[in-house]
């Protein structure tokens, strides 16, 4: 416990054979920067974490240039953003909201990094510019949405812990499905794999309903995984297991089986949504209908790559290597 904890998947693990070349270069990329701080965030931190296994596990189909990208943003995500958000930074919503503030700016079309902006900022910048490069209006309209959403959360769980507030069950199933930024992973699907689902169908119920439901398995994967650290730093807002213990006075084994049970109906449901996902075929062409296709492997490849990956890194053993 907590990386223990097991569920059934009906998808394979798959890995790119781009692995060792995204490997050096998120590193490199990574130095570059600045984020590889030589205290908290160390090359021997990131190997320990697998993040190079982990964008390698979520898009097995990429390009050799899409998994450096993704390699990137997983760097991103767990070098400089998502810790500060868990430390010192997430009990301070104004320098919070002005930190997301800056990020948000680089999303904005022409958005550039302002004079003096951090290396945070301008590593976002880049990973923006590559992610819009040779997609469409559509796309980036979406994906710039989906960061924002993101972004939203991560403020919204600051704004919470500064009030005292906290979230039931069923809003912290919603919330974490954005602070995992799952939803901006399921855009990278098409950039790093070099295609496009049509605008026309994205939206589609259907479609919707099978990420949304991606987006909360991965949530709650990772509070399984995190419920141990996250008990530790207090922040009991802020994962499904400890929202659980609170407002149901379960015990800590309880809420793991309740969790693992909401994740096995997910799954169950998911199986059946995408019995009917061939439907759209009669809206699409030939290259339209293998687009969707290969969105939906790609939401079975986060699920199961998350899975894989969150049992192996080293980010969730009570003492990581440095």
């Amino acid at each position: 416990m907590p990386q223990d904890v097991e569920f059934a998947l009906p998808w394979p693990l798959r890995s790119s054979p781009h692995l060792p070349r995204a490997r050096d270069h998120t590193l490199a990329w990574l130095e570059k920067y600045g984020l590889l701080d030589g205290r908290t965030f160390t090359p021997a931190r990131f190997a320990d974490w697998r993040l190079a296994e982990l964008a390698a596990f979520f898009f097995p189909e990429a390009t050799e240039e899409g998994l450096e990208l993704a390699g990137d943003l997983m760097g991103w995500y767990f070098a400089p953003f998502d810790d500060r958000f868990d430390g010192s930074l997430g009990q301070r919503p104004q320098q919070a909201a002005a930190v997301c503030e800056e990020l948000a700016g680089v999303l904005l079309p022409g958005g550039t990094p302002g004079a003096g902006a951090s290396g945070t900022v301008r590593a976002l910048a880049d990973i923006w510019r590559r992610s819009c490069r040779g997609m469409s209006e559509a796309w980036r309209v979406r994906a710039a949405y989906d960061w924002h959403g993101y972004l939203a959360a991560h403020l919204a769980e600051t704004v919470d812990r500064h009030h005292g507030r906290v979230m039931g069950a069923g809003e912290c199933v919603r919330r974490r499905a954005f602070a995992t930024s799952s939803f901006v992973v399921i855009d990278m699907i098409e950039r790093v794999g070099g295609f496009e689902v049509p605008a026309l169908v994205w939206h589609a119920p259907v479609l919707g309903e099978l990420r949304r439901l991606t987006a909360e398995v991965i949530g709650m994967s990772n509070d399984l995984c995190s419920v141990e650290k996250e008990a530790a730093a207090g922040d009991e807002g802020n994962n499904l297991l400890l929202v659980l213990e609170r407002e149901r006075g379960m015990g800590r084994a309880e809420a793991v089986e309740e969790v693992v049970a909401a994740i096995a109906r997910r799954v169950a449901r998911f199986a059946v949504v995408e019995e009917r996902v061939a439907d759209l075929g009669c809206v699409l062409s030939e290259d339209g209908a293998a687009g969707v296709r290969r969105l939906v492997t790609g939401l079975h490849d986060l699920v199961r790559g998350d899975y894989a990956w969150e049992r192996m890194s080293g980010r969730y053993r009570s003492a990581p290597a440095r």
